[in-house]
């Protein structure tokens, strides 16, 4: 257990945990072909490295036989590589895709039974042992590790190249996350080259060339990691996206109060219905954007329904001068109160609208300030 739970293992169990779950999520939202690839491709590596842990693989050979473990390592990294290119093909073909999928099985199935007969003719001690110095002379384990490591390389390959094509077009956050996985992919590519090296060197030839084989381990390290990571990184960049823009509503909405309240108390009508939700529902994020915007909503009404009490230049006075702004604003109030007569028009009383709701909301805000410099007040 201690091995499994090393810091290095940790790091790669979250970062497996995490580019898991995003993509879960994403498949609630949308369960497309290439959301249920990448999924899959994931879920695959992760099995995959679980099953390179010593404490799992010799829970599963104890259940279905010696080398079980190592087979379904190599075909469930086979099978997250398929998946891979799936979703690039998913992605990129159209209607087409569906018989180019289906032709993408047939050398993924070729090489987990090419993986399962070499295992079966390997012989009883060697089956399950990595592949090293003593075993590399081994017809079974040479076929076995050359059939998983040629189809790693045309599949990581593959991926490789429909990221570089792929990323041109992508947004900035999703560029960055596509470079760093075919970065990865190339690295883990290049490792299984050396590897692959190692096994015709040593099978075919005699020599034992182990550098060959050291190369390749910090390489498919690597690469894994920055894979990971690139499978990681728009999620996360979008999540603290989200985490800002939800607290800076929060925040705005507690500040626009004041202008609210004031509004509120001369036009109570201007309070929007809505139904009543569960306690859950009030604390969810969504339920922060929907008060944000219901309140912006309120207060447009209730400056709409005040305009024929202000001047036609109030939006002009707003942006040049908030405070002089909340002075006009109170005094249309309390005439308004008074009932005093008005010219009866409504009027545009904030700056041009501009392109986004978020732009919009600033002269509200610079308004509610300087509402409340003046001790207005109010109720949050």
């Amino acid at each position: 257990m201690s091995t499994l739970f090393s810091p290095v293992n940790v790091v790669a169990l979250v970062l497996f945990a995490a580019a898991l779950a995003w993509r879960l999520y994403q498949v609630t939202r949308a369960p497309t072909l290439p959301n249920w690839a990448v999924t899959a491709c994931v879920a695959g590596f992760a099995a995959a490295f679980l099953l390179q842990q010593q404490v799992v693989s010799d829970e599963v050979d104890a259940v279905f036989g010696r080398g079980a473990a190592r087979v379904a390592n190599n075909a469930l990294l086979a099978c997250g590589v398929c998946a891979l290119v799936i979703f690039f093909l998913g992605s990129a073909l159209g209607p087409r895709r569906h018989r180019r999928v289906a032709a993408e099985l047939v050398p993924l199935a070729a090489a987990i039974a090419l993986m399962i007969v070499a295992m079966g003719v390997t012989p009883a001690p060697l089956r399950g042992l990595p592949l090293g110095p003593a075993t590399i002379h081994d017809t079974g384990v040479a076929v076995f590790y050359l059939g998983a490591g040629l189809y790693l390389i045309y599949g990581l390959v593959a991926c490789t190249t429909w990221i570089v094509r792929y990323q041109r077009v992508a947004d900035r956050n999703l560029r960055i996350g596509l470079r760093l996985s075919a970065v990865g992919l190339a690295s883990a590519a290049a490792g299984s080259v050396f590897r692959a090296l190692y096994i015709v060197v040593a099978w075919v030839f005699g020599p034992v060339v182990k550098v060959l084989l050291l190369l390749g381990v910090p390489f498919v390290i690597v690469g894994g990691t920055l894979f990971l990571a690139g499978v990681t990184y728009p999620g996360v960049r979008a999540r603290i996206a989200a985490l800002r823009r939800r607290r800076r509503h929060r925040r705005e909405h507690h500040e626009l109060a004041p202008l609210w309240t004031v509004l509120v108390r001369a036009f109570p009508s201007i309070v929007l219905r809505t139904p009543p939700r569960r306690r859950g529902e009030r604390l969810s994020p969504r339920s922060v954007h929907r008060v944000y915007y219901r309140r912006v909503i309120e207060i447009r009404d209730g400056l709409v329904q005040l305009s024929p009490y202000l001047d036609a230049d109030f939006g002009e006075l707003v942006a040049a001068d908030p405070a002089a702004a909340a002075a006009a604003l109170q005094a249309a109030l309390a005439r308004h109160a008074a009932a005093e007569p008005s010219d009866g028009h409504a009027k545009q009383v904030l700056p041009a609208p501009a392109d986004d709701i978020e732009s919009d909301v600033r002269p509200l805000l610079a308004l509610s300030a300087a509402l409340g410099e003046r001790g207005v007040t109010w109720t949050p």
